[in-house]
């Protein structure tokens, strides 16, 4: 499957980091302390504005008790669902220049 871009499967990864937070009602400030980051890297990391490293992923992945292979999964998915879409609206506008 190929990528639209880094930065869109950062926000992807960061939207399933934080949905899963809040399932679990825990704010960014108390994910920031179980990490050990601080809590503007975790709101960087929610919205895609951080690129991060295996370790990072698996920290924060421990603390909201979730796999980083489930994290990573769910992002592609999301991604592969979000191009079909795109696709379906590029056949579907009409050629203005007809």
């Amino acid at each position: 499957m190929a990528l639209k871009s880094d930065h869109d499967f950062a926000v992807e990864l960061g939207s399933v980091l934080k949905h899963r937070r809040e399932m679990l009602y825990v704010t960014q400030g108390d994910l920031a302390e179980a990490t050990g980051f601080h809590r503007s890297y975790i709101s960087d990391v929610e919205r895609g504005f951080r690129n991060l490293a295996v370790r990072n992923l698996r920290r924060i992945c421990e603390a909201l008790d979730i796999p980083a292979s489930a994290v990573l999964k769910q992002a592609e998915a999301s991604l592969a669902a979000n191009k079909k879409t795109d696709q379906r609206k590029q056949r579907k506008m009409p050629d203005k220049n007809v």
